[in-house]
């Protein structure tokens, strides 16, 4: 397909691959890691079962040297109609990729782009950072290559992409029990899919899957929870913000890391609420941030009530408190605990 075929979705890569449209190469690209991996077992399914010991073979970039995948690329198949070569973590395509040290290795695939054996299907991954679109070989690679797009998908497209999930399976979700699974997981579709199998049985033994279904099956997220505790700080309920700390901690969360994770939070509704001053779009933000556009939406919307000079108190409030428990002038358990009954005692927070 190359650079003027634009990108398949999962659904369209499913369509191609029915209609017998198989290409010599493949470039899996995204973080959506649910997608990625529907894709790969997509393809994986043009080789038989009995063949797969013979004609299938997947390499991890980070352990292996380029030059074992591509030499076998470069075999014909056994006894077979496709050979099959993944490599993940194809890393020699980004910026931070090692690819001096290989460049023997990617000099020969780059030849082997020019003309790649129809018997071949090459599968290449890259799950997160970008392509570096000034090397050769990204260039090689994008002339040829079918590209896949596994990128993080918008609350809309995941809302979508789960309701065709469960329709294909036969099973139905009403808006209420959508609305839950989507701030159950954050609005992640990979964290979405990694609980559709147990929504499936759940949905086809019962009429419909609502609200009170996804929050009996769908086990709350740890960023969910901090969410919740971040937003009860924020409101000064002390007695919410302590209560939904001790039931962390009675889950055995560590102390230091629930400390770092809300730092995080606030970090980030400090870069949001300056986002927010300087006119951008929620969508150009969270490209700015590389955060998924759900929880820069649940930011944005948390910022509308507070003044930026009070998050930034807060935030280093925060950041003073995970220091001293790091030092041990303050006892771990108890620091969050003083944090909170700080910050309820500034009377200029929350619009108040």
């Amino acid at each position: 397909m190359g650079d003027d075929g634009g990108m398949l979705n999962l659904k369209q890569l499913k369509q191609q691959l029915q209609q017998g449209e198989v290409a010599p190469v493949y470039l899996i690209q995204g973080e959506e890691s649910a997608v990625a991996d529907a894709s790969k077992r997509l393809l994986k399914s043009l080789i038989p079962e009995d063949m797969l010991s013979m004609n299938y073979g997947v390499y991890d970039g980070h352990e292996t040297p380029l030059a074992q995948p591509v030499g076998e690329a470069s075999e014909p198949p056994f006894f077979g109609d496709y050979r099959e070569v993944v490599i993940n973590n194809a890393e020699f395509l980004t910026a931070s990729g090692a690819g001096a040290k290989q460049e023997e290795a990617i000099a020969e695939l780059a030849a082997y782009l020019k003309d790649p054996l129809p018997s071949t299907i090459l599968v290449l991954v890259v799950p997160g950072a970008k392509i570096d679109a000034r090397k050769k070989i990204s260039k090689a690679v994008k002339k040829v290559a079918t590209i896949i797009d596994a990128g993080v998908m918008t609350e809309d497209k995941a809302r979508a992409a789960i309701r065709d999930d469960l329709r294909q399976a036969g099973v139905n979700i009403n808006a209420e029990g959508i609305n839950a699974l989507v701030a159950r997981t954050q609005g992640d579709y990979s964290a979405m899919a990694a609980v559709l199998p147990i929504l499936v049985i759940y949905g086809q033994n019962n009429a419909v899957i609502d609200a009170a279904a996804v929050t009996k099956l769908v086990p709350k997220q740890l960023s969910d929870s901090v969410f919740d505790l971040v937003n009860a700080v924020l409101r000064r309920d002390v007695t919410a913000a302590l209560g939904q700390y001790r039931d962390l901690l009675a889950q055995k969360e560590e102390p230091l890391r629930l400390v770092a994770l809300l730092e995080g939070q606030f970090r980030l509704l400090v870069q949001i609420a300056a986002f927010v001053a300087r006119g951008y779009t929620q969508g150009a933000a969270a490209e700015r941030l590389s955060v998924h556009p759900y929880r820069v939406k649940l930011a944005w919307r948390t910022v509308q009530h507070l003044r930026s000079e009070d998050l930034d108190a807060a935030y280093m409030m925060l950041v003073n408190t995970e220091a001293a428990m790091k030092r041990g002038t303050v006892d771990k358990k108890l620091g969050f605990e003083l944090f909170v009954l700080q910050f309820a005692g500034n009377n200029k927070i929350y619009g108040a």
